[in-house]
Formats: C-alpha cells, structure tokens, sequence
C-alpha cells in the first residue's frame, strides 16, 4: 500500500477501494436477485445491478480526471460484509424471513458505500475536482435512493411477513411438541396395557388348566371305587355260592 501523502492521494486510494467494492458487488447483486422471494426485492437487486455498473463507469472517469490510471485495490470492508450476509442469507429458511436478512445485509452495503462516496466527494470538493465531485455526487444519490427503496420494501411488505413466518413456524412446534409426546406417551402405555393383556390370559389359560385337571382326577378316584365295590360284590356272591353247595352235600 503506497504511502498517504496528501489528501488527494487519499482521495485516489478510496477510488481504488471503491472501485473493487463496486465489482464485488457485481457479482453478489445477482445472486441476491435469485434468492429473493419478493419480486420488488428481486426488481430491486435487479435495478441496482445496473446502476452498480454504471458505478464503476463513474469511478473510472473520475481516476481519469485525476490523472490516474483505473485500478483496483481489494476492499476488505466490502469482502468482509458480503460475506457475512452470505451466511445469514444461508441460515435462513426462504421466503420473507430470507429477503429481511438479505435486506438487512444490502443495507449495510449501502450505508457504506454512502460513507465512502460521501467522503470522497468531499475531498474531490476541497481539493477543486469538480468534475470528480460532481460524478461522485450522482452516484451518491443512487445510492441513497437505493437504500431507500430498501426500506419501503422491508416496511411495505416483507418485515410482517417474516414476523409472521416466525410465529407460525413456533405455533407449529409448540404444536408438534405435545403431539410428539402424547404419541410416545400412547406408545408405552400401548405397550404395557399388551404385555399385561399377555401376563393375564397366560394365568387364566394355567388357571383353567388346573381346574380342568381336578375333575379328571375326581372321576379316576370315583371309577376306582366303584371297581372294588364290584369286586368285593363279586367275592361275596362266590362265598354265598360256595356256602350253599356245602350245604347241600351234607344232607
């Protein structure tokens, strides 16, 4: 990095930290255009990828004016804030919740390049560089009104959307959460009222064995008795017989 030895010097550099935060954004702004739900949102990445263009036309003219040759620098701020709206855009489910993220990252874009070019059209003002103020002016405009339209979008539309987004998705847990447990509640209880039903028929089925066991052992003892009730009758009639022939024989 050349040493800052003047104003107009500084000036430069900030046309060439510019000039490169301009072409990132070239290549971001489309990105952003698709990812957008809104179609005002979308135009609006849309209208401002020209005008980003333009921009860097401007930029170009005015390092021209300046007796320089166009060139570029990387512009760390630029880098740094692209990408953290990159990862927020990612988290972020699609939809309106998705466009305020991205409407708050373009925002801080927006502010910052209003920052710079305001700045910069300061010193091309205090240094005599009218026709450098004068381009750094219009893009200036461009910028504030774009950073406008951003907030006519996010307050017309897209903020109460996202808020509503977020209520129905946390209505939709709080909702599934007790559902969730009612079901694996139903589940065990499912499960032990099954394995009791089991423990049950399995006493009644021993149950019903025993009793069935008892009557046949009554029946065996009642058919063993009335086996030697006849046999002993039997006997009986032998000894009344033989007692008769005896008799019999003697006269």
């Amino acid at each position: 990095m050349a040493a800052v030895d003047s104003l107009r010097t500084h000036l430069v550099e900030e046309l060439t930290d510019l000039r490169d935060a301009e072409t990132q954004l070239t290549e971001a702004l489309p990105k952003l255009a698709q990812s957008a739900s809104s179609k005002e949102l979308r135009a609006a990445f849309q209208k401002h990828l020209k005008e980003t263009r333009t921009h860097l036309t401007r930029i170009d003219q005015a390092l021209r004016a300046l007796g320089e040759k166009p060139s570029s620098k990387t512009c760390e701020a630029m880098k740094g804030l692209l990408k953290e709206g990159q990862t927020h855009m990612k988290n972020a489910p699609a939809g309106a919740l998705r466009d305020a993220v991205m409407i708050t990252g373009a925002q801080k874009v927006e502010h910052y390049e209003m920052a710079s070019y305001g700045t910069a059209r300061t010193y091309a003002q205090v240094l005599g560089e009218q026709q450098v103020a004068r381009l750094l002016a219009q893009t200036l405009k461009e910028e504030k009104a774009a950073d406008r339209t951003l907030t006519d979008i996010a307050e017309k539309s897209v903020n109460e959307d996202a808020a509503e987004e977020s209520q129905s998705q946390s209505q939709s847990d709080s909702e599934t959460g007790p559902l969730m447990r009612s079901a694996e509640w139903a589940g065990r209880t499912s499960g032990m009222a099954v394995r009791q039903l089991s423990r049950t028929v399995r006493r009644a089925a021993s149950a019903v064995g025993i009793a069935q066991d008892r009557p046949s052992q009554s029946s065996s003892r009642k058919s063993s008795g009335r086996a030697q009730q006849r046999s002993m009758a039997r006997r009986r009639r032998a000894t009344t017989k033989s007692r008769r022939r005896a008799t019999t024989k003697k006269r």
